[in-house]
């Protein structure tokens, strides 16, 4: 098994360079947030439609949410969760970001006049692990039955928790490495790790797919590594639906290891299709307090090269 896992490993890592080839070098560094809110109550199937209902009649519904002018998307989480997601970002874009985070505010209480439904930015609401689940789709009924197996706080994880993830795009390979250290040291600070209360959840949720990379410590000085090693971890996570390791699974193509990496949820996390990094530790937080969280973010990673 060692040995098909290592032949795995050399040929995906050999491809994601490829793709890392055709996207890179990028002449401008930009930034991104994904920010979520929790209702403030347990929500139903209905509730979550009324609020997509109601946003798509000023938003476009897409792929992934609903898309505004602004180029906001707005996404939804199994406990009925909103996730504001940002356009990319200039790292001196302060004006942009008044805009979004007054875009959300507006949002938010145009949900709470219209369905009296209220949202809030929390890290933790407790008592959801039994709510139901709002997204019915085959990737959140297999991630909700592999954490009924995997950990004895998964459900409250996915109904019952909200965080901010903060994307930092990469403009060339020889970047990955000094911007992954960085991201894994940042998951340490104050300003940008997980609450107590949200680390403990996390620690008893799966450990195939959650916590810090594997690497986050390890002294690398050739990004090749790096991917090779976040792709090993990926190729023993379980896989959704199988309850095998990706590496059993019955369909081990790249394209499949591909999704299967979008249900990794490290501290850090590689995303290829926007070819950024993720730093994905901070607890929701309330809106007044994000710009200066976030010009602490880019001012920590602007200059790395």
């Amino acid at each position: 098994m060692t040995y098909f896992i290592s032949d795995l490993s050399e040929e995906f890592t050999k491809r994601y360079l490829d793709v890392l080839a055709d996207q890179l070098p990028k002449k401008q560094r930009t930034y991104g947030f994904e920010y979520e809110f929790l209702p403030d109550r347990p929500m139903e199937i209905r509730d979550l439609a009324a609020v997509e209902d109601l946003l798509a009649q000023s938003g476009k519904r897409g792929k992934n949410g609903v898309v505004f002018e602004n180029g906001v998307t707005v996404a939804f989480e199994p406990g009925g969760q909103l996730e504001y997601c940002s356009p990319p970002l200039l790292p001196d874009d302060d004006d942009k970001i008044d805009e979004l985070l007054s875009f959300m505010l507006e949002i938010n209480a145009l949900i709470k006049k219209r369905l009296g439904i209220g949202y809030v930015a929390r890290g933790y609401m407790p008592g959801r692990e039994n709510a139901p689940l709002c997204l019915t789709s085959e990737r959140y009924v297999n991630l909700y039955r592999r954490l009924a197996k995997s950990g004895s706080r998964g459900h409250e994880m996915m109904k019952g928790t909200a965080a901010i993830h903060l994307h930092v795009a990469i403009c060339s390979i020889d970047e990955l490495l000094p911007l992954f250290y960085r991201l894994c040291e940042l998951s340490g600070y104050e300003l940008f790790q997980m609450s107590e209360m949200r680390r403990d959840i996390w620690k008893h949720t799966d450990n195939s797919r959650c916590g810090k990379p594997p690497c986050c410590s390890e002294k690398m000085d050739d990004p090749a590594v790096l991917i090779d090693r976040l792709i090993k971890f990926g190729l023993q996570a379980v896989v959704l639906g199988e309850e095998v390791p990706f590496s059993q699974a019955s369909d081990r193509s790249f394209e499949s290891f591909l999704y299967h990496m979008t249900t990794i949820f490290t501290d850090v996390r590689f995303n290829l299709k926007g070819t950024t990094l993720e730093l994905r530790t901070p607890d929701s937080m309330p809106v007044d307090l994000f710009k200066s969280r976030w010009r602490q973010f880019v001012n920590l990673t602007e200059n790395i090269s």
